[in-house]
Formats: C-alpha cells, sequence, structure tokens
C-alpha cells in the first residue's frame, strides 16, 4: 500500500507543478448508472453514482490530470427475506484525460473506500475497507456535456477479484 500512496502522492505533486503551464481548467459534475461485473453481479443489483472531478490542462494540447472523488452504491439483491444490504464505494482517483476531437480517454487510478452494510429490524452490522482502485472512461463532450463510458474497478486485498462495474456517465463541464 506504502508505494501505491507514494505514486499517487508524485501523482499529485506532478499536476501541482504543471499547473504552472498554460492550459484548459476545468470543474466536472456528474451522475452515473453502473452495472456491475464480476463477483459484484453475483450479489448486486445496478446501482448509482456520482462524482465531483477537478481538471487541470498542463499544456497547449488537449490534456488534463484530474483529481475526483465520487459515490457509487448498489444494492444487495441476494439476502433472505427482511434483510436489506448495500454495496458502496467512495472512490479518489487522479488521471491523465487526453482529448481528440470531441472525445476524451482517461485512466485513473487511486484509492476506493468500500463499504458493505446490512440490517434486519433493530439490528445492523457493516465492514470498510480501503482499497487500491482504478478505472478507465471514454467520452464524448458537446459543449459542456459530456457522455461516457467507464469501466470501474477496486482491488480486494487476499481476494483473486475485485469489485467491478461498468457505468454510463452523464457529465457536466464547468471551465474556470
Amino acid at each position: 500500500m506504502n508505494k501505491k500512496l507514494l505514486s499517487l502522492t508524485v501523482l499529485v505533486g506532478l499536476t501541482i507543478s504543471a499547473y504552472a503551464q498554460k492550459g484548459k481548467n476545468e470543474v466536472q459534475l456528474s451522475g452515473q448508472v453502473g452495472f456491475p461485473t464480476g463477483q459484484l453481479a453475483d450479489v448486486a443489483k445496478t446501482g448509482y453514482g456520482f462524482a465531483a472531478k477537478g481538471m487541470y490542462g498542463f499544456s497547449l494540447r488537449k490534456q488534463q490530470v484530474t483529481l475526483e472523488a465520487g459515490y457509487n452504491r448498489f444494492q444487495v439483491d441476494v439476502l433472505p427475506g427482511g434483510i436489506d444490504g448495500y454495496y458502496s464505494a467512495i472512490p479518489i482517483y487522479t488521471g491523465y484525460r487526453y482529448t481528440i476531437g470531441g472525445f476524451h480517454l482517461e485512466p485513473q487510478a487511486g484509492i476506493s473506500i468500500n463499504r458493505v452494510a446490512g440490517s434486519s429490524g433493530a439490528a445492523s452490522a457493516s465492514s470498510t475497507k480501503t482499497n487500491f482502485a482504478w478505472a478507465t472512461s471514454v467520452s464524448y463532450s458537446l459543449k459542456s456535456v459530456e457522455l461516457g463510458l467507464r469501466y470501474q474497478s477496486s482491488e480486494m486485498k487476499d481476494s483473486e477479484e475485485g469489485l467491478t462495474f461498468v457505468g454510463i456517465r452523464l457529465a457536466y463541464n464547468l471551465s474556470l
């Protein structure tokens, strides 16, 4: 985990130092519908999420370094009657965004604070873990509105599978 944290710190440091060069700076607010894949698809229904992202241009080319935080939630659907449960994730990513025409390509890496919670009547239980996470997306902008497709994965320690999903994202970009 320390190597991952060091890599994340270096990437954020590069973002700050690159800020001195002229580029396009934006803030993005987005919502998404998430379709579970892999292990998550076996236990959860379609979910939803939202995020806020800062995008800092660092050259005259159409490229940006990004910092994003969000929230995603999936209802668990394989529990016996009377028990309610959900999976939620708070991803915090840094990334690199490159624009070709109106299309944007963006790989990201960081951490995800993952939580599984359940309740039955007055009793409840939950477990929260922080894991390495990554995402990659492709999107298209028409003026300030952006529509995208995103794959997101959160690695689970001591597990062969991660918690993964595909999201369809609608976003609004605000120029700074």
